[in-house]
């Protein structure tokens, strides 16, 4: 690491650490103690670099959190001695001392690692009005979005700049998935936090915008009814000095938040607030389609744009056309309203996406709701992904079975280094009985991030 990282890193683990210990408060000993653990894994080589813990009395519950901090900061191997004085200062302010408000504002971090937004959005309300002077859990409040995502993938892989923006910008604190982010540092990645930008009123109002036709609550008719788009989006983002960064993500969105052309060409997905992403001036290339069982359509593209005639996605509050934005990949399909409650499934490679030469397949349970990622393989950025497999489950709660998780095996040719455990994979199933998956990953290789997407689907 050099100098910058390892600030950046100090800086954000502290932070995110300390907003996230309280699930460890959760299992207090006897009544009005606690115990908290931590532990540094070396992604790299799966080296654990060292174990801390601390216990007491609930009232040293906070020094001893800080105390926590410092250990795991330590065993990651950052000098607290050469950090300057404003980062360590940052990072041995306490942002709350109120511990049920601390135990609300951790809630709300894991329901934002869910995706479940609204939910987060009222516990760090919560956490806010019993400690007002928790600034932190105010500026989370304000940032939850509308929107409920459909996979993690967003939430984990929103792999980049975030910790140099802290020291760069003066921003405080950033919250992150802590275990995640010691990963992706011990990996040489760094983290960032995803924001998004709102569409012109005239873009809005553009040709093949199909939410101007229909809405997605119906009065009765169901001719005037538009279903969930369910999206995949892979794309590169390039800044001048920085590591490209690949993003692969997967979404559910409703009626009023995507816009197709009458031929089932993505234009755009997102509104103001969340994240969006817009075709513009970009050139649709490599459409594609396929038919599933069920008779519905998936469809794929790409954007393709110029310094002059760019798409745009909103990446940590800014805007990022070409040059820096790289060609868009998507896929699009409409959503399953409603996920099968019996049987099995092996969805295999059926096209589209950035992701060449895919094989292997994903197996569902429809009972268990059990979802198995086999011998997967393909190639992105020029690197050769093989063997890659993993398990998880998809969520009931949403419509489109949205799922996530991390591979447990795999190799990858070309790659700095490459560790599977850290990176992850995610999916939303599209058609009335499941009958197509579009499947999206973000891959840490050591030096970079590559992210991808692709269409699978049943017989």
């Amino acid at each position: 690491m050099n100098r910058r990282t390892t600030l950046s890193a100090a800086l954000l683990v502290a932070t995110a650490l300390g907003s996230a210990a309280l699930p460890a408060v959760a299992q207090t000993t006897p009544p009005q103690r606690f115990v908290l653990e931590g532990a540094v894994i070396d992604s790299r080589n799966a080296q654990n670099l060292g174990v801390t813990s601390e216990s007491g009395e609930i009232a040293a519950l906070f020094r001893a959190q800080k105390t926590l901090t410092f250990g795991i900061l330590r065993s990651a191997g950052i000098d607290l001695d050469t950090l300057p004085p404003e980062v360590r200062a940052r990072i041995e302010r306490f942002q709350t001392t109120n511990v049920e408000a601390f135990r609300a504002f951790s809630n709300g971090l894991d329901l934002k690692d869910q995706g479940r937004f609204a939910e987060a959005r009222e516990q760090f309300r919560r956490a806010a009005e019993l400690d007002p002077g928790f600034a932190l859990a105010v500026e989370q409040q304000q940032a939850m979005p509308e929107i409920t995502l459909g996979t993690q993938v967003q939430i984990r892989a929103v792999v980049a700049a975030a910790a140099g923006q802290a020291v760069d910008r003066g921003k405080a604190t950033y919250v992150i998935d802590a275990a995640r982010a010691v990963a992706a540092i011990q990996a040489g990645q760094t983290v960032v936090q995803v924001a998004a930008a709102a569409p012109t009123d005239a873009t809005a109002l553009s040709a093949g915008d199909r939410s101007r036709d229909y809405t997605s609550n119906p009065a009765g008719s169901g001719t005037d009814f538009v279903p969930n788009l369910a999206t995949g989006l892979a794309f590169n983002v390039t800044n001048a000095g920085q590591p490209t960064l690949g993003y692969g993500l997967n979404t559910e969105w409703k009626g009023d938040t995507y816009r197709v052309s009458d031929t089932g060409a993505l234009e755009s997905v997102g509104r103001a607030g969340d994240f969006q992403a817009q075709r513009a001036g970009a050139t649709q290339q490599a459409l594609g389609s396929s038919t599933l069982a069920d008779g519905t359509v998936a469809y794929w593209g790409r954007w393709l744009s110029t310094p002059d005639a760019s798409a745009s996605v909103t990446l940590g509050g800014q805007v990022v056309r070409a040059p820096a934005l790289g060609a868009v990949d998507w896929i699009a399909g409409d959503a399953t309203r409603g996920m099968p409650t019996t049987g099995t499934a092996v969805f295999t490679p059926a096209g589209g996406g950035n992701l060449t030469g895919v094989s292997g397949s994903v197996a569902v349970n429809f009972v268990t709701r059990d979802v198995g990622v086999q011998n997967l393989g393909f190639t992105v950025d020029g690197l050769v992904f093989s063997g890659l497999n993993g398990s998880t489950r998809f969520d009931a709660r949403t419509l489109s079975g949205a799922f996530s998780g991390n591979y447990s095996s795999g190799s990858c040719t070309g790659c700095t280094g490459f560790v599977p455990q850290s990176s992850v994979f995610g999916g939303n199933f599209l058609g009335s009985n499941a009958d197509g998956l579009i499947f999206s990953t973000i891959l840490l290789d050591g030096a970079a991030t590559h992210g991808g997407t692709t269409l699978l689907k049943r017989p």
